[in-house]
Formats: structure tokens, sequence, C-alpha cells
């Protein structure tokens, strides 16, 4: 048996671990409470933080003005509505003015070389010449290989012009009736002619027996007989119905074969006009097998021949249009823009532009690969500046006209 010493020894040792854990618990809990006091009441100031914007703005880039850059050399030539001398001598068009805008609200300086047509103007730009031309011209493959262009400032494209039809084929007009929606507006006219005169002879037939009496069928055939004068406005006035429900049906009648009539001519009219274009061409493909025409070098021309059609270069567009009116040739392409332009001409007025174009692109502004590429972004922003604004609908409105 232990001692009673030994036991007095171990129960002391216990008491002491005992309070040395306490005082070290205590300290853990109390610590935190001393050191916020002891913070508080420094000298130290607060940390402040500061509240994060919710709605940080973006920086834009500041867009240098080009007033110490070099004067611009700008190739010019005749392309009405895009370039043309003015009453004063001086050039305007959609093209031109367009670039006098950036010019004016970048600061640039420019001056102007004229050029007799189109492939001098992009052989100046290919050749560095110049550094810009105020033209549209269709990026092609080509092109990019030796230019530089500008963002798009107008939808533009390859479309198509034909001649119209003077003297209209009996067999082409019957044709393009049977094609239309005529034969099935006429039969149900025919139908609904055939519903009213059977509804007023069953109504008249007992009580109107001198005009619409008789049997079944002759009761039928009179009501249609009558239906049929009434939608024709003859109006021989040998039936007409007497009871109010028969006259009921009757003003009904003559207000619904009025409406028939007038959509009819309407509908009649449309498929003549249509029909008077150049029966031979209804979709590009009709064009393999004419001789077609197009400005050398030009977009239009590179999308006939890679379509396979058979191409006759010419000078310009005049020429082109020339050759249409003469017969030479069964169809133009040309720039989307300008042919709807030419086709407004008073000298083309036996020329129409088909609806949709074969191709669609967008018109820029050739530039020299010369040009440093920060030149072109300033360029460029003043030209997306300025067709966001309502001044370059004025603009187009001007030049262009109705494009509808």
């Amino acid at each position: 048996m232990p001692s009673a010493r030994a036991i007095f020894l171990i129960a002391c040792l216990i008491a002491i671990c005992g309070f040395n854990a306490w005082g070290q618990i205590n300290t853990i809990h109390t610590a935190p409470t001393v050191s916020t006091a002891a913070t508080n009441t420094s000298q130290q100031p607060p940390i402040s933080i500061a509240p994060s914007d919710p709605n940080p703005k973006l920086k834009m880039p500041v867009v240098q003005s080009l007033e110490t850059h070099a004067p611009f050399r700008v190739g010019v030539f005749n392309m009405a509505p895009f370039a043309f001398r003015s009453g004063g001598g001086q050039w305007s068009g959609l093209a031109v003015t367009l670039f006098q805008h950036i010019a004016n609200s970048s600061g640039l300086r420019y001056s102007i070389t004229e050029f007799e047509n189109m492939d001098q103007a992009i052989n100046a730009v290919e050749n560095n010449t110049i550094d810009f031309a105020a033209i549209a011209v269709d990026p092609t493959p080509e092109f990019e290989l030796t230019m530089n262009f500008t963002n798009a400032f107008e939808l533009s494209g390859t479309s198509i012009a034909i001649a119209k039809h003077t003297h209209l084929p009996l067999l082409n007009l019957i044709e393009s009736i049977w094609q239309s929606i005529i034969p099935r507006f006429v039969g149900a006219v025919l139908f609904t002619l055939v519903i009213f005169g059977v509804i007023v002879g069953l109504v008249e037939r007992k009580k109107n027996t001198s005009q619409f009496g008789g049997g079944f069928w002759s009761t039928i055939g009179e009501g249609v007989w009558w239906s049929s004068a009434t939608i024709s406005t003859v109006g021989y006035g040998d039936r007409v119905p007497k009871t109010k429900r028969g006259r009921f049906a009757g003003g009904l009648w003559m207000l619904i074969a009025f409406a028939f009539t007038s959509l009819l001519a309407g509908l009649l009219s449309s498929v003549l006009t249509v029909a008077r274009i150049n029966s031979e061409i209804h979709t590009p493909t009709d064009l393999l097998r004419l001789k077609c025409g197009a400005v050398l070098n030009s977009a239009a021309f590179v999308d006939g021949a890679n379509m396979k059609y058979d191409m006759t270069p010419y000078a310009s567009m005049d020429d082109c249009l020339r050759a249409l009116d003469r017969g030479q040739i069964g169809a133009v392409l040309g720039e989307s823009v300008r042919l709807r332009w030419l086709m407004n001409q008073p000298q083309w007025q036996s020329l129409i532009m088909l609806p949709s174009p074969i191709v669609t692109l967008y018109s820029v502004f050739p530039v020299s690969s010369e040009v440093d590429p920060q030149t072109l972004d300033v360029i460029n922003y003043h030209l997306l500046k300025i067709t966001d604004s309502k001044e370059w609908e004025a603009m187009r409105h001007l030049f262009l006209g109705d494009q509808s």
C-alpha cells in the first residue's frame, strides 16, 4: 500500500497542473478583448477600405487627329452617284462627300488627283502613287493582295439589268397568267358566285316565282345568272331579288363582287408588268444561255466569270447599257447601288433591274498598302462615326434618292 505522503504529493501535482491549464484557457478567451481595446485606444488611425465602384467606367481610347499627318493624295474619277463634278466644277457625290466629312472631322489634309476611269485609279492605289481613292469598290480577293480597305459604308453587290419587252408574245402572256395566282383567284370567284346564286335563287323561289320559279335546277340556274350579271356590273334587271333576305344577300354579293373585280384588275396589271420584263430571264441561271456585259476588271465582271457567264468586257457602264439597249447583249452585270441609280435616269427607261442581286457585298474605300495601320484606324473611326449618324442618311437620300 502506498504511504500517505506519496498520495499527498500526487494530489498536489494534479492540483498544480489543473491551475496552469485553467490560466491558459482564460488567457485565450480574454486576449482578443484586451487586443481590441488596445487597438482602439492607440494613436494609430483606423484602416479605411474604399468602397468598390459598382459601375466602373471603361476608359475609351483617345483617337488622335491627323492634323500633323502629311497631306493625303486622293484619287477620284467620274462615277455617279459616288463621284462626279457638280455645277461649280467641284467634286461631289456620295463617296467624295463622305471622305470630305472624314477629312474635316479628323483634320486630315489632302490633295485631289483626277483619273479617267476606275482602272487608272485602282492601279494608282496598287502602285502607291496615291494614298486613297474616294470611290466605292466591292472588295475582291485580287484587290486584297495589292491594297488595303476601309470599313464598309454601303450595302452593295452585283445586280442584273435587262431590257424590257416592247412587244409581248401571246404565248408568253398566257404562260405568265397561268403561272400566277390568277387561276386560283378566278376559281375562288366562281365558287363564291355559284354560292350566292344558289342562296338568292332558293330564298326567292317561293315568293318571286316569276323570276326564280320553276324546278330546283331551274331556280339554281336563274340565281347563278343573276349573280353573274351582278359581278360583271351589267345588271340587265331581268332578275331582281324582292324579299328582304334576298335583297340582303344581293347587297352583300354586290360589295363582294366589287372587291373581287378590283382585285382581279390589280392582279392582271401586276402580271402584265412582270411579263414585260425579259421573259428569258427569271433566275441567275438563265444568264448562262445569254451574252452578258460588265465593266472590265470590275467586281461584277469577276462575279460573272466565276459563274461561267459569257462575259463581254466594256470600258464603262454607259457602254454596257448602250449595248444592252441596242440588243447586242442580253444582260448587264453591275454594282447594285450604281446600277439602280442608272435605271432611274431618263435615257435608260427602256431597261429594268432585277430585284434580287446575284452577289451581296459592301462598298469600301481602297487604300494604299503604304498607309500605316494607325492612320487607317483613325480614318475608320471617323467613317463609322459618320455612317452611324442621321447626317449619313441625309447624304444617302441626297445622292441616291429612294433606293427601295
